[in-house]
């Protein structure tokens, strides 16, 4: 098709999806009216409204009842079929990860990890704060706890390039048989905010996960998400289908 033979939607489509890709239109960015894009193609309003439909639909903005068009922002889905790794599964999407180490020491817990753990005052933890990012996004603050008579030694320099489980698994022959996460929503504090960057109406998600070597607790990570940022995803099989596959 030649260039002047080209609808007029399709482009204002192009157009615009150019600015998003480039970054010229950030994620969450508002874009101007109809009457104002129409007035500035010099098309109809028609014609604007099938270029925003068509951008919809190929997911580059979402449309706000009685706010108007914004560019849509970047989701990371984790599934939750299986034990999974946040490093893992990103960089399998082609995801490109940053750890930031922000604090790693040895402690004894406090009295509220005492009773989430059933733990006596004098065991000893390592606890391993970090700053999980995809992209350019600070996606969750992290903070784990492993305990210092499973794991004798952590190596920093090659956790902020790796997966952690990764590590456990080659320097300490870690062998998670199974595990329990619980969820729920929280407001996050200054400080977290402040951490990953959000304002202080955005919500997030608490993900607390206790990880299971046989009888042995050996690993309690509390994930702090944020929830504009990722989401977690469950494939749920009817008990009819269950007993059909076994």
């Amino acid at each position: 098709m030649k260039a002047q033979d080209e609808p007029l939607y399709h482009s204002i489509y192009r157009d615009i999806a150019s600015r998003i890709i480039s970054g010229e239109y950030p994620e969450n960015y508002e874009l101007p009216t109809e009457r104002i894009l129409s007035e500035w193609k010099h098309v109809s309003r028609s014609t604007i409204r099938r270029a925003l439909e068509f951008l919809r639909q190929d997911g580059y903005i979402i449309k706000v009842h009685g706010k108007g068009n914004f560019v849509k922002p970047h989701v990371f889905t984790q599934p939750l079929a299986k034990f999974y790794s946040f490093t893992d599964t990103l960089k399998s999407d082609g995801v490109i990860i940053s750890n930031e180490i922000l604090d790693c020491i040895i402690c004894a817990p406090d009295n509220d990890l005492q009773q989430i753990l059933n733990c006596p005052a004098d065991k000893l933890f390592f606890r391993l704060t970090r700053l999980r990012s995809a992209l350019t996004y600070p996606l969750m603050l992290e903070t784990t706890y492993l305990p210092k008579s499973r794991f004798t030694h952590l190596d920093i320099d090659w956790l902020r390039e790796h997966s952690l489980y990764e590590y456990l698994r080659k320097e300490h022959a870690l062998e998670v048989t199974h595990g329990q996460e619980v969820f729920f929503p929280t407001m996050p504090s200054s400080k977290e905010r402040s951490i990953l960057n959000i304002s202080s109406t955005q919500p997030c998600m608490v993900v607390e996960r206790f990880s299971y070597e046989g009888k042995l607790l050996v690993e309690f990570t509390h994930s702090v998400v944020r929830g504009d940022k990722y989401k977690f995803k469950v494939n749920l099989i009817s008990s009819i289908e269950q007993g059909t596959s076994q």
